[in-house]
């Protein structure tokens, strides 16, 4: 049995997910995503080309994929809280990107 995300919690236009499965809120999730294109330039790569394909090993909701293959700061900062500059690595590269 998956039970991919479970409400926890409700917040003003967000909820808290916990995912059962790993133990971790959906705000760890993206940290995580966040952590690993910190590091890994072909992750960066896959998330550029092949967005959907290369979160499909974390467990996100679909506001939460938007907002990371977007590179929607605000969303993500509202979300999981102020990023320094190595978590906005990704995020930047995005916004600098012209393939839409």
């Amino acid at each position: 049995m998956f039970q991919e995300n479970v409400l926890v919690q409700e917040r003003p236009a967000l909820a808290l997910r916990i995912n059962l499965d790993y133990g971790r809120t959906e705000s760890q999730e993206i940290l995580r995503v966040l952590e690993r294109a910190a590091r890994d330039d072909a992750f960066i790569a896959q998330l550029t080309y092949h967005g959907p394909a290369a979160l499909q090993e974390y467990c996100l909701s679909s506001e939460a994929k938007a907002a990371l293959l977007s590179g929607d700061v605000g969303w993500i900062e509202a979300y999981v809280g102020k990023l320094n500059r190595r978590l906005r690595t990704w995020l930047d590269c995005r916004l600098q990107q012209e393939i839409w």
